[in-house]
């Protein structure tokens, strides 16, 4: 399997389609580990695919996709944001895919 950075915007969509249908079926039978590995890989592999129209502001808070929590994104390296979280000040990374603008 090739590197998701080694890939073409089609080989991107297609492994993007490949693991939200697993994803699904791992949801379905309620394999919640499965169900977070491949979402794991899903929001990674997006990133590569959104990561040159991405438009992410250091500074910026963003909600975290699937999770009842914000960043405030610090640095950003490759396909990562780095940042503080706001519910305990902790910093993480997370896939840019993950970031959505807070309303």
């Amino acid at each position: 399997m090739a590197l998701y950075s080694e890939m073409t915007r089609e080989e991107l969509q297609m492994e993007l389609d490949k693991l939200r249908d697993q994803g699904q079926k791992a949801f379905d039978e309620e394999n919640w580990p499965e169900y977070e590995v491949l979402m794991t890989k899903w929001y990674l592999a997006k990133s590569y695919l959104i990561r040159p129209t991405a438009n992410i502001e250091i500074g910026r808070s963003y909600r975290l996709t699937e999770e009842l929590d914000q960043l405030t994104v610090s640095k950003l390296e490759g396909v990562m944001a780095w940042g503080i979280l706001m519910s305990n000040g902790r910093e993480k990374a997370v896939p840019l895919a993950m970031l959505a603008a807070h309303e």
